[in-house]
């Protein structure tokens, strides 16, 4: 076990003056009933009152922006507690629609500013449309689309479509693009149409196979480079196009349930972040990484400043950055950090004395905490008292391996009260389980065929919670019944991503970077409430806030380097 200490770099934004950072938002109490600071209602010519608008308001020199969203009766309303005074400018988001002229107000403590906006079909809706509705819109069989989204790392893990089908190449030229992507380290690449995120290329042996690699995606599912190029190149503008041969079709704008969210982003010192990962300690103080950069940071949600500390560098040609984290009882962080020779060390950090030891032995992509306190690095479970790894579990040799490929998070463990841990595997369509007292492997498949199991939460009720990436579900498998149970998403090509565990309320939630929507399952009646992000949504994990009584979820919007706080409404 080694240990160094960190010197912390305060990192806010130059705009961000010390009286801007002193008047961000608080967190309302959950039974608020504060006057609203901005208000008014929202039209067009085309539809009158319109429901379903994220109307976004942004103050002069703040590092955030707070959305609301239009009711039935085309009205929108910021309460006073997320909105200080001061000049705001506002943005919308309604497929099809642009603001007909810029909007801003002065909201003052005394009164409620009112402005009421006034919509005008859009100049460029194809601008506006997310990855999910440019599948709904392109031709092609099922069989093609199937291959270009439902892939490990798909097109939509770090851009949108926007850049596959407004370009003009040829299969040809597609085939070499191709190759240059898979160059690139997804983890650590994420690029927004509003410049924020970065390309990283990955490490040499992935940039020096990707020449030689005939095929795009994973095995056994990936498809020939010169297919896919050869698709890409019909349903985007090459041969001197000038528009698309094929109707754009769009989602429906939230309504009801669904318009009753506030949602605050907030942007990251460098713009260029790529954060993978968050979660939040017991004061409410969310921690994250950079998955290719050597630092980790963290924001106060009540001042909205950030922090950035600087870990040791990697040494040249090495892939940098740190991956997973998470806050044990007592604060301190936990993630694996990328050292030299491509290695990876599990790394505790200590806020208050600005210690961190790295232990032996211990590294992997993901890492947890168990209900005992013990952390894990995938399948190797670690004493946080000893800082010594306890424990190590395989299942690869297992006798009951069940035949097929498995890979991809099979190190992403979950663990139940019994100190059992499970993580899903994407490859086989398996929730793999082990016994941590006799070291048995069990392997449950998924009930949806080929459902590319991802990340999700272990309840209270030993239940683990996950994502069906490519059966368009939200799984739950109960590790003491040994049963599952599936939700569908609303349509095909939702792709979830990240599933939380049950909130106070019961409600479960999921991400989708192709649909740019967060939703909201309630497993009792299976309703699914889908809340319209307000700008490009790409989120890894979701964490609740343990400082309020009302939901509030965070997230780390990884595509547009922003911390993001939902608040459902309802």
């Amino acid at each position: 076990m080694s240990k160094h200490f960190l010197i912390a770099a305060l990192s806010v934004l130059g705009s961000l003056s010390a009286g801007a950072v002193a008047r961000a938002v608080p967190t309302p109490p959950a039974q608020s009933a504060a006057p609203a600071a901005l208000a008014g209602t929202v039209s067009s010519q085309q539809e009158g009152l319109m429901e379903g608008v994220v109307v976004s308001a942004r103050r002069d020199g703040a590092n955030f922006t707070v959305s609301v969203v239009s009711d039935a009766h085309g009205k929108y309303s910021f309460p006073s507690t997320h909105l200080q005074p001061g000049a705001y400018t506002f943005t919308i988001r309604a497929v099809g629609y642009d603001l007909k002229s810029p909007a801003s107000a002065n909201v003052s403590e005394s009164k409620t500013a009112i402005a009421d906006l006034k919509l005008v079909k859009a100049k460029d809706i194809a601008a506006q449309l997310s990855s999910l509705e440019w599948a709904m819109s392109v031709p092609g069989t099922p069989d093609q689309k199937d291959k270009v989204i439902y892939q490990t790392v798909s097109c939509a893990y770090c851009h949108t479509w926007q850049r596959v089908v407004r370009s003009n190449h040829t299969p040809e030229e597609f085939v070499d693009l191709i190759t240059r992507m898979q160059k690139y380290y997804t983890d650590g690449s994420a690029v927004s149409t509003d410049h924020r995120g970065r390309g990283q290329l990955g490490p040499p042996d992935q940039v020096a196979a990707a020449d030689t690699n005939p095929i795009w995606g994973r095995e056994p599912f990936g498809v020939p480079k010169k297919e896919l190029a050869e698709y890409l190149a019909t349903i985007n503008l090459s041969g001197e196009k000038t528009k698309w041969p094929y109707e754009l079709k769009t989602l429906p704008r939230p309504k009801g349930k669904a318009t009753r969210v506030i949602i605050t982003q907030y942007d990251m010192p460098r713009p260029d972040t790529v954060a993978h990962d968050l979660d939040l300690d017991s004061s409410g103080t969310i921690w994250y990484t950079d998955e290719s950069r050597m630092f980790f940071g963290k924001m106060d949600p009540k001042t909205g400043a950030f922090t950035e500390y600087v870990l040791p560098p990697v040494p040249a040609g090495d892939l940098p950055g740190a991956r997973d984290i998470q806050v044990d009882r007592e604060d301190n962080l936990w993630f694996p950090r990328r050292i030299a020779n491509a290695a990876i060390v599990l790394t505790k950090f200590n806020p208050k004395t600005q210690e961190v030891s790295t232990i032996e032995g211990a590294g992997t992509q993901f890492m947890t905490i168990g209900p005992d306190g013990k952390i894990w690095a995938g399948w190797s479970r670690i004493d946080p008292k000893t800082m010594k790894v306890e424990a190590a579990y395989s299942w690869e040799k297992s006798p009951n391996l069940p035949p097929g490929p498995h890979r991809q998070y099979v190190d992403l463990t979950v663990v139940n009260s019994k100190g059992n841990p499970y993580a899903p595997d994407i490859g086989g369509s398996y929730i793999i389980g082990i016994d941590a007292k006799t070291g048995e492997a069990k392997f449950f498949q998924v009930p949806t065929p080929r459902a590319s199991p991802r990340r999700g939460r272990m309840d209270p009720e030993d239940r683990f919670w996950f994502a069906e990436f490519t059966g368009d579900k939200i799984g739950m498998f109960d590790t003491r019944t040994e049963k599952f149970q599936e939700w569908p998403a609303p349509r095909k090509y939702t792709t979830p991503y990240a599933v939380s565990a049950p909130d106070k309320n019961g409600y479960v939630y999921a991400t989708s970077n192709m649909s740019e929507r967060l939703m909201r399952l309630d497993p009792k009646t299976g309703e699914i409430v889908e809340y319209q992000m307000p700008t490009e949504f790409d989120s890894k994990k979701i964490a609740y806030d343990p400082t309020t009584s009302r939901t509030t979820l965070w997230m780390c919007n990884t595509r547009t380097a922003r911390m993001m706080k939902v608040e459902p409404l309802e």
